[in-house]
């Protein structure tokens, strides 16, 4: 299954509703009202969870109530991080960035990038394994993002890995990070996060993975 000839995850875009509050360093208007609103108004995510909500525990994103439809398992895990297989799926600040937060341990978030959008002409190979492993039955069920691994010291590109994304299906909130047979992609393409957040900030409160 080959995504991304018509060039975009645009036919199954994260649900808007989700409702969280971007980390300071994406987006520090956000953090400012948060921190300047009343302490009734700073607990309403934990007030507002009704059945088909979670308040999820993050480091980096605070207390973020989130629909269980955007709670996915990857029942093999992350490389790395086997143990931890339920994540949350919310979108950051900036159009194209999303945070992928583990369920149970507030310090493990990972950064994503739409590929689509900051890879043009990007696609991706899904093995008929992982299509029968994710039920995906067409290209349109599948939304594809990509680990963003954030420079070690100043002066260094964030980078991404086009080889080896992660597809989720809303369907059945299942996800898995595949290896694309598409090869000319690379597993460290240096990507832009110019107005997305200061790369110290970032380091600093956010887990980088590949």
């Amino acid at each position: 299954m080959i995504i991304g000839i018509d060039g975009s995850n645009a036919n199954v875009p994260p649900d808007p509703s989700m409702s969280a509050v971007a980390h300071p360093a994406v987006n520090a208007a956000e953090d400012s009202a948060r921190n300047s609103a009343p302490d009734s108004a700073r607990s309403s995510a934990s007030n507002a969870a009704s059945d088909t909500q979670r308040v999820i525990h993050s480091r980096v994103l605070g207390e973020v109530a989130v629909s269980s439809d955007h709670v996915f398992t990857f029942p093999e895990g992350l490389h790395g991080f086997a143990q931890h297989t339920d994540y949350a799926l919310v979108p950051a600040a900036r159009d194209g960035f999303w945070w992928l937060q583990a369920t149970d341990e507030p310090e493990l978030a990972f950064l994503l990038a739409d590929p689509f959008a900051v890879a043009p002409g990007y696609e991706v190979d899904i093995s008929a394994g992982d299509e029968q492993f994710l039920g995906l039955a067409s290209p349109g069920e599948a939304l594809v993002l990509t680990v963003v691994t954030l420079p070690a010291s100043k002066g260094e590109p964030a980078t991404t890995n086009l080889r080896g994304p992660l597809v989720f299906n809303a369907a059945t909130q299942r996800a898995r990070q595949v290896v694309s047979a598409v090869d000319r992609h690379s597993l460290h393409a240096p990507i832009d996060l110019t107005g997305t957040a200061t790369s110290d900030a970032l380091r600093n409160d956010v887990t980088g993975a590949e």
